[in-house]
């Protein structure tokens, strides 16, 4: 790690010299290196990062242009292995929370009026002396002891039977989270990767199994882990929810510390984390996983290894938007059940919009009028029924009309409880909406309009700058002093560009709008500053591209995916931007697909083979060959000869390759997306086979299932290269999971319909091991309850279908959670 303070900034030839001094070394020929930059990168410095991330890619050009080296010099391969994080301010993030640290351990406690310039100034002396003491040249006086930090933070106490988590602090905290108002929440349904049934969440306490808890922002993930805590809590046991946001390197302790501590309200030091993760029967919520940046995740990942190490510590469960992002901070060997919120049905739809509406008329008893011109009755109940001016049937009839709005303008997405939730407010106001994006538009200019923070059209474009340069680092938020430096540059770019802004209106603006919070890490010390809900930096971003005040980064990853969404929905991209998204994000090119209106030019033939050369895992490069019908509607057709346009005369039999017929409004993406969800149709079809004979013995059934499972472990090993794009193929992979088995076949069990059946416990794994049981005791009298195996069926459902068959449907879903429902 390099520090350099503003305004020097880390610029190409900075880079480039410590990556050849890197290059020189030995362990540079097999080894990986990440260099850590506690700095700004100059625009010359994000140009190398960006050569750097494309020959990780496979691509070596760019580096061997900076370089100045051809491109099969072994130094590119070297690059290859290159990785630059910068991540400003983490100096500054550390000492923070070693003054909380500190002052929770103070003699005099934390409420003292001199607590915090105590803590501050024995912080800032063990500073100078570590920064003193590491400049000397004499390696033995470069060591700071042990007694010289006590010496340093004398007055330290140990901590008190109150700040014990065996003792009073955990049954204190569950007392808080007990109390804990959520009536106004929804619960959302559940979905478990190793059962059909939904899960409700007091089915989660069942289990001791680590978990990951994955889903589209907005799909109830928070409100998942703030439930269950609440619920666990009633019920006497701790569930700690902890935002990885807040996450500094190593300080895993910290960050539980800190979650403890918010909810009891008061500093808790590092102790009283490491209590926390050494208890059993405590379960820990990291929320928000994916959502940081990858180094952060790698360390984090790390220090979950050796928590997970002993096996007797605090149970884990990860939260975040991505699967595979989350999963990945699990060891390989930790076998964690896969959990997804539903998208909200009718029944929990209609309480919702009940809930939503009989707070607003509570607070806003006149509504203004809606995008129709007429005016939006008020609604005066608490609930449907309750005491108020509206009689409960048209209070009903009121809330399936808002419902039936906001349904027709967002579809699918009406499904999603932070999206409906907002969308109903600006229904009961009239503002008008129809898309997610100008959903996320009102609600801004709605939340400014609350609280009288005036015009943020300037401070959204504001914002938009900075969650952009934040997003491109993987993360949506900063400390304080990183914030203000991206504001007072995204001010500077602002008037760059002929826009007035005042800078401390418009902080002010945003500062009373509520669209920015402050995470809290202990109480009353806000060492990040992020939006109000992760999804609208997301918009903030997506706004600023859409205004052209920004670029998409150079290499999209996962966690770009809802900013290209929204900034499509504003503004449809560029050829040159859509193919960048089938590049590296070709599953989001399917929903990207819906904002393309484009017209069919000339063109269109040649684009769309470009797109289906980027997202099929073929090593030809795709032909389209496009025509139009007598009504002038155009078909496509996927072949292997040169891409264009031909007349109807000369136009290909419809059955000669995959072919789509246009629909009014499409455009050149949707045409491109269409033909490739056809070809995965044909690909993924497999044929039946006859089952085996019904096994006659527990050992018997244990042989068929292995080598069933064996059979479809090699099967999708050839579907996946059939189906899946060259730079999504491990994400594919990832999300399908481990398809092997490990479980016990149990004694026959005899049915009303149908022949007897061999019951099996398992869980899925990487790889197959299956045994009988060792007696004639029935399955239910053994296993329901137990932890190691997450799953249960028969025998014989899962030898009756073909192993081919069983593969295609595994990726088939897994393709479909990536792009979206009943795509496939």
């Amino acid at each position: 790690m390099k520090s350099r303070v503003a305004p020097y900034t880390w610029a190409k030839g900075d880079l480039l010299k410590i990556l050849r001094r890197w290059a020189d070394l030995t362990a540079s020929k097999s080894a990986a290196f990440e260099f850590l930059t506690d700095g700004e990168l100059a625009a010359s410095g994000h140009v190398v990062v960006a050569a750097l991330d494309a020959a990780r890619g496979g691509d070596l050009r760019l580096i061997a242009g900076l370089l100045g080296v051809p491109d099969t010099d072994p130094m590119c391969k070297v690059a290859a292995r290159v990785h630059v994080v910068s991540e400003p301010g983490s100096v500054e993030a550390l000492l923070l929370s070693a003054e909380i640290e500190v002052r929770a351990l103070l003699s005099i406690g934390t409420r003292h009026p001199d607590a915090e310039k105590e803590s501050i100034d024995r912080v800032n002396e063990l500073f100078r002396l570590i920064s003193t003491r590491s400049g000397m040249s004499d390696a033995d006086d470069r060591i700071v002891s042990r007694e010289e930090i006590v010496a340093v933070l004398g007055g330290a106490s140990d901590l008190p039977a109150a700040d014990r988590w065996a003792s009073a602090l955990g049954g204190e905290y569950q007392a808080a989270a007990a109390a804990l108002d959520v009536s106004d929440e929804v619960t959302p349904a559940l979905r478990a990767g190793w059962q059909s049934e939904e899960l409700r969440i007091e089915d989660l306490d069942r289990t001791s199994t680590p978990l990951v808890l994955a889903g589209r922002t907005g799909s109830g993930k928070s409100t998942v882990a703030r439930l269950w805590r609440h619920n666990a809590a009633v019920a006497g046991r701790s569930v700690v929810v902890c935002h990885v946001e807040a996450y500094i390197a190593n300080r895993l302790d910290r960050l539980v510390a800190d979650a403890v501590g918010d909810l009891v309200g008061r500093n808790l030091p590092r102790a009283v984390g490491r209590q926390t993760l050494a208890d059993p029967s405590t379960t820990l919520v990291l929320d928000g996983v994916s959502e940081v940046p990858p180094h952060l995740r790698g360390v984090l990942a790390e220090e979950l290894r050796t928590h997970l190490a002993g096996g007797h510590n605090a149970r884990v469960v990860v939260v975040g938007r991505d699967e595979t992002l989350c999963a990945s901070v699990y060891p390989t060997s930790v076998a964690a059940g896969r959990l997804f919120p539903h998208a909200f049905g009718r029944e929990q739809r209609t309480e919702l919009t009940a809930k939503v509406l009989s707070r607003i008329a509570e607070t806003e008893p006149t509504p203004g009028p809606d995008s129709a011109g007429g005016p939006v009755q008020p609604y005066k109940h608490s609930e449907p029924g309750g005491p108020g001016d509206v009689p409960a049937d048209e209070f009903a009839r009121e809330s399936a009309t808002a419902l039936a709005r906001v349904e027709h303008a967002l579809g699918d997405a009406a499904g999603n409880p932070m999206l409906l939730r907002l969308a109903l407010e600006l229904v009961a106001d009239g503002v008008p909406f129809t898309d997610r994006a100008s959903v996320y538009g009102g609600s801004v200019e709605r939340m400014a309009a609350r609280t009288n923070a005036g015009d943020v059209r300037i401070a959204s474009a504001m914002l938009g700058v900075v969650f952009a340069r934040l997003l491109d680092q993987g993360k949506r938020y900063a400390n304080p002093l990183e914030w203000e430096r991206l504001f007072s540059e995204a001010a500077a770019l602002l008037q760059n560009d002929g826009i007035a802004t005042e800078v401390a209106h418009i902080r002010e603006a945003v500062a009373r709008s509520g669209l920015i919070n402050a995470i809290v890490t202990g109480i009353g010390s806000t060492t990040l500053k992020g939006p109000v809900h992760d999804s609208f930096a997301d918009y903030f971003a997506a706004r600023a591209h859409a205004d052209g005040l920004v670029h998409l980064p150079v290499t999209l990853v996962e966690n770009d995916e809802n900013r290209v969404l929204l900034s499509a929905q504003m503004l449809m991209f560029s050829d040159a931007d859509v193919l960048a998204v089938a590049e590296r994000l070709p599953f989001t090119l399917v929903r990207l697909s819906e904002s393309d209106h484009n017209t069919i030019t000339d063109d269109t033939p040649e684009f769309v083979a470009r797109i289906l050369s980027a997202v099929l895992p073929d090593l030809a490069a795709a032909g389209v060959t496009m025509w139009r019908r007598q009504d002038g509607t155009p078909l496509a057709q996927v072949g292997a000869g040169i891409s264009g346009w031909v007349g109807i005369e000369d136009a290909p039999d419809l059955f000669a390759g995959t072919t789509v017929v246009t629909e009014p409004g499409d455009g050149p993406v949707a045409v491109a997306t269409r033909l490739w969800q056809w070809i995965l149709h044909h690909r993924l079809g497999r044929s039946s086979s006859l089952r085996p004979r019904t096994p006659r013995s527990r050992q018997e059934a244990c042989d068929q299932l292995t080598a069933h499972t064996d059979l479809v472990v090699a099967a999708a090993k050839l579907i996946l290269a059939e189906v899946a794009p060259r730079v999504a193929a491990e994400r594919l992979a990832q999300t399908v999971g481990p398809l092997g088995i490990t479980g016990v076949v149990y004694e026959r069990e005899g049915r009303e319909l149908g022949p007897d059946g061999w019951p099996v416990r398992f869980r899925h794994s990487p790889a197959t091991h299956l045994v009988p049981a060792p007696d004639n005791s029935p399955a239910t009298d053994r296993t329901h309850g137990e932890d190691r195996f997450t799953t249960w069926g028969d025998v014989e459902s899962h030898v009756s279908t073909s192993p081919e068959r069983e593969a295609a449907k595994k990726i088939r879903s897994a393709i479909v959670k990536l792009t979206r429902n009943h795509w496939l």
